[in-house]
Parts: structure tokens; C-alpha cells; sequence
């Protein structure tokens, strides 16, 4: 009978030592979030396989036992181990002024988004063991939609600054200057398109998109560099010039159906240099680009431009179609 005592004793306590969470599984007794481990813990085809969890209960469910930061706590698991990316994971996660915010952990990475494809899929969509990111960023992209990162995030259809890449607002930073004003509010002209001073990416991993500059590069095309051509930004004084959108043009005589309005042998704008961040409208005026009347054109007051622009400009010198006021042309009555 000692014997018998001494064993059963000794096989409890082996039973102890090797005892683990997953023999719990089945004990009803045990708090319910040990229950999310169940018998196919580790098969992502089982219904029981703990990226399912994660994806119905989000990774706070994990924290609990895990520690907050995942490298084991009660549970003396390290989630890590398996899931490195699962680092960038940190409390406030899905909070934009939080200091772990998974955007700024992102951007440290120069917008690599590896990182979160190695986890959620190339499609964002979950992967095999981690929450959709599509249930956030639901515009056509999902993450790499161009209003993720800068522009407005609530609307697919503004995606220039502001906000920048920073979530800065303010017209003064030349990170978002007068961005607005070309793109929504223009009144001088047509609103311009993205493609007039940028290459345009065709996706998110497209060349030069993300780069180790942390600027956008400028590239004048289309109506920008119209005419006398060499558009340029001076990133140390924030000013553009030789733009045909402010004055850098010029009209030869020889080749206009009406030469009779030319005192020189070119109609010639003033070539202004606006600067990007000063957005008070002083740089719009009527005047700044072009003289009243442009130089080389013949003499003729403000009121007066309706006799021969009248599809663009009223009998008071008001413009009333700014898409032709500033097209690359001359429109004649």
C-alpha cells in the first residue's frame, strides 16, 4: 500500500509538471479565454486555429494572457517567436495620435508595407492569421490607397495634400501649400490635374513613388510647361517659374490668324514666380501674370477685352470661363 501511495503520488506530480493551457481545452471550469485554444490550435485549415480568433476578436484578446506586448506574460508564450511583424502591434494601434499608431510605424519604415503583407496577405484582406486591414481602408486599394497616406482619407476623391504625409494642414508647410487651390478651388483656371507638376504612380509600388527622398519630385508636363518650356521649383525659396499657368508665355506674330493686335513680334506674359506656400490670393490678381493688356498686345483697358475674348471674360474684365482663360491658346470671340 506504501508503494501504491508513493506512485500515485509521483504520477501526479509528473502530471503537474507536464501539464499545460492546452490541457485545459476541455476542462468547462476554465476561464472562458482559454477556450480560444482549441485542439487544432496550430492548423490554419481548422476552425479552432488561433488566426481565427485573432481575426473575430482583435489582437486585444491576445494581450490578456500574452502580455500587452506579446512576448509571453501569463501565458509564458511568446507570440513573437512565430509572428515578428505582430512587434509593430503596440497600444493604440488604430489611434492616429497615438505614438504606436501602425502609421507611424510605417512611415519609419520609409511606407514599406512588407511588414503588413507578410501577415494580412498581398491583398490586405486577413491572410491566414491576422484581421482584415480592409475593414478600415475600404477605397478601391485598400492601405495603398493614395488618400491612406496623404489628402483626405474620408474621400477617395481628394488625395493630394492637405493632409500630408505628416497630417499636417496647414498652407504654410510647402508640404501642402497650394495644393487645394490648384486642385479644388481654382479660380484663375481650370482646376489642374495631379499629372501637371507630378508622375503620376499607376500603383503604390510603382518607380519613384517611395523613395528615400521624403518629397514628391516635380515634374512640369502638360499645360504647366506649355510655351516657352524649362518650368522649375525651387525647393529652398518654394517658388515656381517659367510656368505657363503664371505668365510664362509667349504668343508669336508670325504664326497668329491676327497679327493686327500684336505691337511687337510676341504677346508675352510677365513670367511670374508665385511662391507654393503663400495662399492669401494676392498671387492671382488680375495683373500678375500677364500685363492689362499683356506686353507686345495692342492698347486696350480691362472692360475693353470682351470685344475680342468674349467666351472668356464679361464686359466688366471678369472672368466667366476659366477653362479658357487659361488653356494653352488665345481664344478669339
Amino acid at each position: 500500500m506504501r508503494y501504491s501511495k508513493f506512485y500515485f503520488t509521483l504520477i501526479i506530480l509528473l502530471g503537474a509538471i507536464s501539464f499545460s493551457c492546452s490541457d485545459l481545452q476541455q476542462d468547462l471550469t476554465v476561464p472562458s479565454k482559454v477556450s480560444v485554444h482549441g485542439v487544432n490550435l496550430y492548423n490554419p485549415s481548422a476552425s479552432t486555429f488561433h488566426g481565427e480568433t485573432v481575426k473575430e476578436k482583435t489582437l486585444q484578446s491576445c494581450r490578456q494572457c500574452h502580455s500587452a506586448d506579446l512576448t509571453g506574460g501569463t501565458a509564458s508564450v511568446n507570440c513573437l517567436t512565430c509572428h515578428p511583424a505582430l512587434s509593430i502591434h503596440k497600444a493604440g494601434i488604430s489611434d492616429p495620435t497615438a505614438a504606436g499608431f501602425h502609421g507611424k510605424y510605417i512611415a519609419s519604415k520609409n511606407w514599406s508595407m512588407s511588414s503588413c503583407t507578410s501577415c494580412h496577405g498581398t491583398n490586405y484582406a486577413g491572410g491566414v492569421a491576422s484581421p482584415s486591414c480592409n475593414t478600415c481602408h475600404k477605397n478601391t486599394g485598400g492601405p495603398e490607397a493614395c488618400n491612406t497616406c496623404h489628402g483626405n482619407f474620408s474621400d477617395p476623391t481628394q488625395i493630394a495634400p492637405p493632409k500630408d504625409l505628416n497630417n499636417n494642414t496647414d498652407t504654410k508647410l510647402a508640404s501642402v501649400g497650394a495644393h487645394s487651390t490648384h486642385l479644388v478651388t481654382a479660380k484663375g483656371g481650370a482646376i489642374a490635374a495631379c499629372s501637371a507638376c507630378h508622375n503620376v504612380p499607376q500603383s503604390f509600388s510603382s518607380p519613384g513613388h517611395i523613395d528615400n527622398t521624403n518629397r514628391a519630385e516635380l515634374v512640369f508636363t502638360k499645360i504647366s510647361n506649355n510655351d516657352i518650356g524649362g518650368a522649375a521649383y525651387d525647393f529652398t525659396t518654394y517658388k515656381c517659374a517659367n510656368t505657363y499657368c503664371h505668365g510664362g508665355f509667349a504668343f508669336s506674330k508670325s504664326t497668329s490668324s491676327y497679327p493686327f493686335a500684336y505691337t511687337a513680334d510676341k504677346i508675352e506674359g510677365n513670367n511670374y514666380q508665385p511662391v507654393w506656400n503663400k495662399v492669401d490670393g494676392s498671387q492671382i490678381a488680375c495683373g500678375s501674370c500677364h500685363g492689362l493688356p499683356p506686353k507686345g498686345h495692342m492698347d486696350s483697358d480691362l472692360k475693353g477685352c470682351a470685344t475680342c475674348h468674349p467666351s472668356v471674360v464679361d464686359k466688366y474684365g471678369k472672368i466667366i470661363d476659366s477653362k479658357k482663360h487659361m488653356n494653352g491658346k488665345i481664344d478669339v470671340f
